[in-house]
Formats: C-alpha cells, structure tokens, sequence
C-alpha cells in the first residue's frame, strides 16, 4: 500500500507542475522539475517541491533508470498576461516531452538527468506563444529513510518565440535545497515540506534573481488508483539587475486517476497571489486543468 502511494505521488506531482507553468520563472512558463526525477514521468512539479520517493534498487538495469513521458493538458487561466487581477482570461494547450535518467551513485547518493521540451499555445493571445527547452543534473544525498534528503542541481533553459523563433530568455540556474516526507495513516497519507534556494543567471540580464522557495502540503490516497494532492508555496524572487523584488503565494489542488500501468488523467486546480514592487508585476490568476499522460 505505500509503494503505491508513493508512485502516485510521483506522478501527481511531476504532471501538476504545467499548469503552474505560465508563473514559474517570471514570464517563460518554465517549472523546476525535481519532483518526479525518480520516476518514468514528467519532470515538472511543480517548481516549487522537492522529490519524495522510493529509492530503487542498484542493481537495476539501464531500461529502470530511463523514463519517457508524453503530456497532453488543456488549462483556462484568468490571467494569461500575468497583469493586474484576472482580466486576461483564455485557454492554453501545454504538450510536453520529458526524458530522463535516474540511477543510485551508493547507499545514500544518486543522480538525476532530465531534458524537456514543451510549449504553451494560447487560444486568445495567440503571438504569447512559445518553446521551451531545459535540462536539469540533480545530486542528491539521504542520510536514510525517514530523515531529509539533500540536493544541489543545475538547469539550463531556453525559451522561443513559437512563431516567429526569437529568444525570449535563457538561463542557467543553481539549486540547493532539501525536503522531507512522512507517510502516516497506515501509509495512505503523506505530510512533505521543502526549502530550496536558486541563482539563476539569465539573458536578458532583467531576468538574473535570486529565489527562495517554501512548501509545505499533504497528499492522500483516496484509492489505489486515485490520489489527491493539497499544498502551499511561498516564494520570494529579488532580481539582481536592477530594483525588483516579488513575494509570490500559490495554493494549488490535484487529483490523479491512474488508468494502468502508463495512462494517468489529471485535474488540478491553482491561486496565485504575486506582490512586486514593480506595480506592472503585481498580479493574481486562478488556473484550473485537465491532463492525460503517457508514461514508459
């Protein structure tokens, strides 16, 4: 019961993460994706949690340390722009390609690889489209079960126009953070927190901030193969480049139905709060999406 669990909560959390994706850094829609590093699935989570997981045996082979996902999602926001309080509102499509490869280094470090190509095609705002492309190298140490886990990666990423091609930013980030996961209930609830903090170094340099992220949430087996998610992230942004600082608070709700063993279908649901000292960055959206992931 909670091996299942915790394989639910990993692909909860690594194909939740889109529809957050239209705030993740700043304006380019991308999401950090540390989440789901251990399972054959998306990278995404959300930027914002740390991966809880099931570490997996050394002595697996090459086909267990791959995993593929394909993500199909259709989202409606109430601020595609990212300005003012929900007068932007359309319907976005967010197809995605993640790939990725985990293995155990010993008894307490492994390492992560994950590449991914997405874009965000806007119904309304159709010249806001865009593709992204990132990868992330992750290394992370745990003392043992039941205690924190410690992580450090890289992750570069650029995104494009989707018409017309031209950068629209790109960015190498540095990340240390940790997280912590404990299963109660006889296994079928999980309590997680996580601290991480980044320096991302971007072009334009407008972009290059320092990033502090707080979560804290609970997820639920409400079946074998449905599970639902609740968390909450504060994050605070000071953009290095000139007078810019953010504080950022997101509540976000999921529900994950598991087909079988590759099919998952998803609803999810996220309020976001940003306060900037930049009046034109101040901002609140409400976003909700339905998914259906493909994973091997």
């Amino acid at each position: 019961m909670k091996a299942r669990l915790f394989t639910s909560l990993l692909v909860l959390f690594g194909v939740c993460g889109p529809l957050l994706a239209q705030d993740g850094k700043t304006y380019t829609y991308h999401t950090r994706g540390s989440i789901a590093q251990t399972s054959k699935q998306s990278a995404q989570e959300i930027e914002d949690i740390g991966e809880i997981d099931e570490r997996g045996s050394s002595h697996s082979t090459l086909r267990d340390k791959l995993r593929f996902n394909v993500d199909f999602r259709t989202a409606y926001t109430t601020n595609a722009l990212l300005q003012g309080n929900h007068g932007s509102g359309d319907v976005l499509f967010l197809p995605s390609l993640d790939v990725g490869f985990h293995t155990p280094l010993n008894q307490h470090f492994n390492f992560d690889l994950d590449t991914k190509v997405e874009s965000v095609i806007y119904s309304r705002f159709q010249d806001h489209g865009f593709v992204g492309y990132s990868a992330q190298a992750t290394l992370d140490y745990h003392i043992k079960a039941g205690l924190p886990r410690f992580y450090a990666t890289i992750e570069p990423y650029r995104y494009e126009s989707f018409d017309t091609g031209q950068l629209q930013t790109e960015a190498i980030g540095f990340t240390g953070g940790t997280d912590w996961g404990i299963a109660f209930n006889g296994g079928r609830t999980l309590g997680f927190v996580g601290y991480s903090f980044s320096d991302y170094l971007s072009d334009p340099n407008i972009d290059t901030r320092l990033v502090s992220r707080a979560v804290a949430g609970f997820a639920h087996q409400i079946r074998s193969n449905l599970t639902a998610q609740l968390y909450y992230v504060y994050q605070y942004s000071n953009y290095t480049d000139f007078d810019r600082s953010d504080s950022k608070h997101t509540i976000s709700g999921n529900l994950i139905y598991q087909f079988n063993e590759h099919w998952y279908g998803t609803f999810s649901t996220s309020f976001i709060n940003n306060g900037s000292t930049q009046d034109h960055a101040s901002y609140q959206s409400f976003s909700s999406a339905l998914g259906l992931s493909f994973h091997f």
